[in-house]
């Protein structure tokens, strides 16, 4: 939908334009006939080569550098500038380069092949020059070394040819009778060239010199063919032939794509390859009606295409700039020039600037930006001789569609719009204006034009409310033209102010203009009293460069524009870094943003008198993430719309919360509570906004919504503060609201002692919001409800009919609860089976069940029932538990539903618990006790049986614990006979033993026997290293004593054993330890050395920045794999 518009045009008289002649006397040795070939350098000096030599025509002064003796009468195939040396490159036909230091007045010959060159072309990077002859190609290196030989017509298939078998072919594809009967003669048969076909070989090479595809006519079958090879001279592959081909050849710089044309019949279609070979995609060029295309190329960044076409029979050419979106191919512009040009090229650096020169010598340096022409949310898109008319306010519709289309009798090159007016300038300088009426432009009138000089460049025009129209005009000198209406008193074009020095925009002011220099100096013309306009003296502002995109904002009395470092610039100050696109009008800035790093882009807002009033940066702390390369097309008038282009050529829609709340905030204040309330819905905005905007004010409309969004934050201090920071007329007393409830409550509270307290008429109709309340509150009051609404539907005339909208509607705010079950829950049969009747449930699903409930007595056993149904399973125990005859069921749903502990805590906390306590607390213990012991819990499995007065249980639960205190005790309670006990004691010493617990069987022995067992208690004392326990059982006795000396010292020698051998490992890891560190070292030195041998920082292999691995690197990555690699090998 952009719109390919002129940034800046600075037109240049040569040494050739008449004037100069006739001021300079120039030699008659030089004239547009004797011009064999021009270039042009990167610093867009004109360089033209003739038979006498080369001389610069952009130069004041004619400078020749004779080159005749070199050349010896070969014709020039290639002049070409190269900007890496600045030197003059010429291939003859003979098959010499001629190498030209223009500055130095040097040329130098150097002979490359002993054959007829017929074409050349140097590589983007100029490292490869290509040559043909009629059957040869030659890769020739800068040092004019032939790299590489290829025939030109090679049969053989190239490295990424892509080799098929033909399914997929229209033979294979099902077509049905209609398609058979008029299938039409392939067009993928080649022809023979056409007799204006010059049988040039041509050659185009892509952006990053890494391919180069050549066209050719087969001389044995006088067919048009083309292949793709790479830098190296080896054979990619060659293109699928068509019919009609013409002599035409691009390659795109960035992609794969190959571009060429054909003719059939009247038609001429632009064809489009992949490298392998196969055609992608075409689009029809237009009627050629005796035209030939001369020259196609990509500018630098692939974006535009430019189309050179001639006419067979005058000398008129024209270029033509294509452009692509959503792939649709589109004219966006046209320049006509009667008398031919003598070059026409793309700038080698600047991808937008366009260089031609005519035959007339002078020569024009275009720059072009891509603009959207968006006012009154409408955008007008250029294809061609039509415009394509979006209405965006009615429905984004993405290019190629539109909502009508506007034809005019030439290409249209400019639009300029403004309030309801839209101008169209033509390319052959017609003007016509539009008016808008009921959303469709209509023809209003004519521009009158037939006083612009010839041969001009208008670009940059601006309407005013009087229709007024003003554009700059480029030629000899640069001027600021009015131009009027053909049906007024004025007819001819006026001309402003004119001066020698370039200005590129402009823009009306009050009483007069503003407008922009080539260097970025802003000034200003004013009228003065004779109705002239005159240059002011005073300066307004100067910029680091040009600004592009630029924007008048009157109301502010201030421009807007983009810096060359993507800086948005006002009135001369930075406000914003890596701005892709804006938009402004009289409230807000918007611009989305790029940064390098990131895979998105930032689309910002900002309030307008925020920026014009402080000389501080902006901070946007409203932004959104936007796809990355998104242009930003407008915003929409008073509303909250924001349109922009994703890259691939979709429209999106996106509604900024700055402007959506700015709008609520106006709708709010001004009482129009519903349109608040659906922007609210439709964008997911806090409805909290409507108590929290200003708690005073209220309203009875829309209190479902309200509700159903309310919460206990103040959106006015959190996500919304910073709309609200600065509103005096939203500070409320916060004393005013009770604190001894919440927001949400002291909301909900107040809404529904309002309805209740109302008539039947407003109950009826406002108790959905009573019923919100209840279903708002923390936590939801579904039962509530349900209650609520089956008493109120009892007291109203239509109480069924209310009563099952109502039930839906809880449905509808509860929709992950079951209401049947919930309403089950509260016990009452009777509200169950109301809330089954008015819903969606299956009549022998609930009355069956109901009946059975209803059945069940006493009402204990009907609640456990239906606890049970509802997996309430604690609650049926609990009512289960007053019931002395249904301890089976309630033992079954302990185990099924693993509810011990609960059964624990429902059995022991009642009331009857001393009358209970022997019949069934005893047995809850035993059950969980024995679901403990399954567990092998035995300790806590104990607990429970002793709890239970089952003290055999109990011990031998403690016997599995290998608990002997607990077993001694539990032995005393039963009274157990001591011969016994012992046993179970000394059957329980084995296990300590295998754990070296001797401590505790030292006191096991003492309590079986302790004088019988001295001995062995005293040892086992000492293996336990329990020394204190040795001394004092062995105190009397000499032989015990002897004994615990002995253990001790054989302990002593151990210990004193174990510190030795410690000592020896330590001072063995020390010694390793000391050499590893030392044989380190020695490896950093020797590194060291020989870093410092080899003198990097002299060496011209490497570059500063040059990211070659040292040999102290080198160690530190071998460390670090070792210690991978051991840790691979440990695992």
């Amino acid at each position: 939908m952009r719109n390919l518009k002129i940034r800046s045009a600075v037109v240049r008289d040569t040494l050739l334009s008449s004037e100069v002649q006739q001021n300079e006397a120039f030699s008659s040795l030089l004239s547009s006939c004797e011009i064999e070939a021009v270039c042009v350098s990167v610093e867009d000096r004109i360089f033209c080569a003739c038979p006498a030599g080369i001389c610069e025509l952009s130069s004041q002064a004619l400078k020749l550098v004779e080159w005749t003796e070199q050349r010896n009468g070969a014709k020039i195939i290639s002049f070409d500038h190269l900007s890496d040396e600045y030197l003059l490159c010429a291939v003859l036909s003979s098959g010499a380069v001629l190498i030209v230091d223009y500055e130095n007045e040097t040329v130098e010959r150097c002979d490359i092949v002993p054959t007829e060159i017929c074409s050349a072309r140097w590589a983007p990077d100029f490292h490869v020059l290509l040559l043909a002859s009629s059957e040869v190609l030659y890769f020739v290196t800068r040092q004019f070394d032939i790299l590489n030989e290829q025939p030109l017509n090679s049969s053989k298939p190239g490295r990424e040819e892509l080799m098929t078998i033909g399914w997929g072919s229209r033979e294979t594809q099902f077509q049905g009778i209609g398609g058979r009967r008029n299938r039409k003669v392939d067009d993928e048969q080649p022809t023979t060239v056409s007799e204006y076909d010059q049988r040039r070989v041509l050659l185009a090479w892509n952006g990053d010199a890494n391919y180069v595809v050549v066209s050719y006519v087969d001389n044995e079958t006088s067919f048009r063919r083309s292949c793709v090879f790479d830098h190296e001279g080896e054979l990619i592959s060659q293109l699928q032939p068509v019919s009609n081909v013409e002599e035409t050849l691009a390659y795109r710089p960035t992609g794969n794509l190959i571009a060429t044309s054909r003719c059939d019949g009247d038609k001429r279609e632009i064809i489009f390859y992949e490298r392998n070979g196969q055609r992608r995609s075409k689009f029809g060029y237009e009627l050629h009606h005796g035209t030939a295309i001369d020259w196609m190329g990509w500018n630098a960044d692939g974006n535009i295409l430019c189309v050179q076409s001639k006419d067979l029979v005058g000398t008129a050419q024209e270029v033509s700039f294509w452009c692509v979106s959503n792939y649709d191919w589109m004219l966006k512009y046209r320049i006509p020039v009667d008398d031919g040009f003598l070059l026409a090229c793309w700038h080698e650096s600047n991808p937008n600037q366009f260089c031609y020169v005519t035959q007339s010598g002078r020569a024009t340096f275009i720059d072009f930006d891509f603009i959207y022409d968006f006012c009154d949310d409408i955008v007008l898109s250029i294809t061609g001789y039509n415009i394509r008319v979006t209405d965006l306010k009615a429905a984004p519709i993405p290019p190629p569609m539109c909502h009508y289309e506007l034809t005019f009798p030439n290409v249209v090159c400019e639009v300029a719009q403004y309030n309801g007016n839209a101008a169209f300038l033509l390319a052959d300088h017609s003007l016509f204006l539009y008016k808008l009426r009921e959303r469709k432009f209509e023809k209003y009138a004519e521009y009158d034009t037939t006083d612009l000089p010839k041969d001009c460049t208008c670009y940059n025009l601006c309407l005013d409310d009087s229709s007024q129209l003003s554009a700059i005009v480029a030629s000899s000198h640069y001027s600021l033209y009015s131009l009027s209406l053909k049906n007024m008193s004025r007819k001819e074009s006026l001309c402003l102010y004119s001066m020698e020095k370039p200005f590129i925009w402009h823009s009306h002011i009050t009483g007069g203009f503003v407008l922009q220099g080539i260097d970025g100096e802003w000034f200003s013309i004013k009228e003065d009293k004779d109705k002239n306009y005159c240059l002011e003296t005073e300066k307004l502002f100067e910029t680091r460069s040009i600004l592009h995109n630029c924007y008048y904002l009157p109301t502010k009395d201030s421009i807007f524009g983009i810096g060359k470092t993507n800086d948005l610039v006002v009135n001369g100050r930075s406000i914003l870094k890596y701005v892709g696109s804006y938009a402004v009008d009289e409230k807000y800035l918007l611009a989305v943003t790029f940064v390098s790093h990131s895979n998105s882009s930032k689309l910002q807002i900002a309030r307008l008198k925020d920026i014009i009033t402080t000389d501080k940066e902006i901070s946007y702390k409203t932004s959104r993430a936007v796809e990355r390369g998104s242009m930003l097309i407008g915003r929409e008038a008073d509303g909250t719309r924001v349109w922009l282009q994703m890259p691939r050529g979709n429209l999106e829609t996106i509604h900024l919360k700055e402007l959506l709340l700015n709008k609520l905030k106006e709708l709010l204040n001004d009482m129009y509570f519903k349109d608040a309330a659906l922007i609210m819905k439709n964008h997911r905005i806090d409805m909290n906004l409507f108590y929290d905007h200003n708690p005073e004010a209220s309203s009875a409309e829309l209190l479902n919504l309200f509700v159903a969004s309310l919460n206990n934050d103040d959106v006015t201090t959190g996500i919304y503060s910073d709309n609200y920071s600065n509103n005096n007329h939203t500070k409320h007393d916060k004393r005013t609201i009770r604190s001894d409830k919440t927001k949400v409550q002291n909301v909900c509270t107040a809404i529904r002692e309002y309805i209740l307290k109302g008539d039947d008429i407003l109950i009826t109709d406002l108790y959905t919001s009573v019923i919100s309340t209840y279903l708002k509150e923390q936590p939801p009051q579904v039962s509530k409800a349900l209650s609520a609404l089956r008493e109120q539907s009892l007291k109203l005339p239509d109480g069924t009919k209310l009563e099952k909208r109502w039930i839906a509607y809880v449905s509808l705010l509860a929709p992950n609860e079951n209401l049947f079950n919930v309403a089950l829950s509260t016990y009452d049969l009777s509200l169950a089976l109301a809330v089954a009747q008015n819903s969606q449930m299956d009549p022998k699903e609930y009355l069956l069940l109901l009946a059975d409930f209803q059945a069940q007595s006493p009402p204990a056993y009907q609640k456990s029932k239906i606890d049970i149904y509802l997996g309430m399973f604690k609650q049926a125990i609990q009512n289960l538990s007053e019931l002395d005859d249904r301890w089976n069921e309630a033992v079954e749903i302990i185990k099924r539903q693993n509810l011990y502990a609960e059964a624990l805590t429902i059995y022991r906390g009642k009331k009857t618990y001393l009358a209970c306590i022997l019949k069934f607390y005893f047995k809850v213990c035993e059950l969980c006790a024995n679901h403990l012991m399954d567990k092998r819990r035995f300790e806590e499995a104990a607990l429970l049986f002793k709890r239970a007065n089952n003290i055999t249980m109990a011990l031998q639960c403690y016997q599995s614990a290998q608990n002997w205190k607990r077993v001694i005790e539990c032995g005393k309670i039963m009274d157990m006979e001591r011969e016994m006990l012992n046993d179970l004691l000394q059957k329980m010493i084995p296990h300590f033993e295998s754990k070296g617990k001797f401590t505790d069987i030292a006191e096991i022995l003492s309590f079986i026997d302790k004088k019988s067992n001295e001995v062995q208690i005293t040892e086992y004392y000492c293996k336990g290293d329990a020394w204190d326990f040795a001394m004092n059982f062995a105190f009397g006795n000499d032989e015990l004593v002897e004994t615990v000396s002995k253990a001790a010292s054989a302990r002593c020698e151990q210990i004193l054993q174990s510190i030795e051998n410690w000592k020896n490992l330590l001072e063995q890891y020390c010694c390793r330890l000391e050499i590893v560190r030392q044989n380190k070292n020695n490896s950093l030195k020797a590194a060291i050395k020989r870093f410092e041998e080899q003198d990097l920082p002299k060496s011209e292999v490497f570059s500063e920045m040059s990211s070659t691995m040292s040999n102290m690197s080198k160690i530190s990555a071998a460390s670090t794999a070792s210690a991978r690699r051991r840790k691979y090998v440990e695992k």
